[in-house]
């Protein structure tokens, strides 16, 4: 990997890792709709201007409709909503670790879709990823209950549309450019999820930390995080750019703990520790 696409790699993990935290902080406050449309309309406030004015590039709307609208709902739409209703259950730090399942759903659907070998190596890692997902839902620090296991099995979801994600953005760069793909399916988020913000609460039950990681997480981790996201998918590929699934539950777990107090056990370490080496089969072979 170039130094560029290092630098780029390592950015990206960042954001992504602290979108959890962001999210924990927003939901209580605005409910998961209102938090996931507000994500994507904060990001395309980034995006917009970005493309019109830096890049001076045309977005696009009627021309690309099609794929703007199909990279919107697995990219956008069902795992915004997956993950920030995940967020009512689940730490942030279980979160964290599941986001290391997406290069793992990213290899799986890859094989067939764009003909990438599947060995019994990535399948193996696939199944490995899963079980250290279980291991920490099973045995954390909190609660297994009802609501525990359907946000959990919605983090997993949200992590599988990202993992597909990934597969349709890079059949689509090739005729779509990659900014204009980001900018166009944000667009279509925001207006999909835009009936959400009839359940808007009102303004005195809102906190500045809620309002700043709602406006956080739309601006930087689905606005500028999209900078580096979909150019290294265009140049080296799904399932390498997802590798910061290796980045993110280890830099996840450690702001969880660090922002949010959250309790770190032995089961959890264990569990990410399952979904790394899972990586690492996976990226190997």
């Amino acid at each position: 990997m170039r130094p560029y696409d290092a630098g780029r790699w390592l950015l990206l993990a960042t954001l992504w890792s602290l979108q959890y935290i962001f999210m924990r902080l927003s939901v209580p406050t605005f409910g998961a709709p209102i938090v996931a449309d507000g994500r994507a309309i904060f990001s395309a406030i980034f995006l917009v201007p970005w493309m019109l004015f830096v890049l001076r590039q045309e977005i696009g709307m009627r021309t690309h409709w099609r794929d703007y609208l199909w990279v919107a709902m697995v990219n956008n739409v069902l795992p915004f909503l997956c993950l920030a209703y995940a967020a009512t259950g689940i730490p942030a730090s279980y979160l964290a670790v599941m986001n290391g399942m997406v290069p793992l759903w990213s290899a799986v659907i890859a094989a067939p879709v764009l003909k990438e070998r599947l060995s019994g190596w990535r399948i193996a890692g696939f199944l490995l990823g899963m079980a250290g997902v279980a291991l920490i839902v099973n045995l954390g620090p909190i609660a297994l209950n009802a609501h525990t296991i359907t946000a959990a099995l919605a983090g997993v979801a949200g992590t599988a549309f990202w993992g597909w994600a990934g597969v349709v953005i890079r059949q689509r760069t090739g005729r779509v450019p990659a900014m204009g793909l980001a900018t166009g399916s944000i667009l279509f988020c925001a207006l999909i999820l835009s009936p959400a913000m009839a359940q808007m609460p009102p303004p005195s039950t809102w906190t500045p930390i809620a309002v700043g990681a709602l406006i956080a997480l739309g601006l930087l981790v689905s606005g500028v995080a999209y900078l580096p996201f979909f150019t290294l998918v265009r140049d080296i590929g799904p399932t390498r750019t997802l590798t910061v699934g290796l980045a993110v539950p280890v830099l996840g777990i450690f702001w969880g703990w660090l922002l949010l107090g959250e309790t770190v056990t032995l089961p959890m370490l264990l569990g990410a520790g399952l979904v790394l080496l899972a990586l690492g089969l996976v990226m190997r072979h």
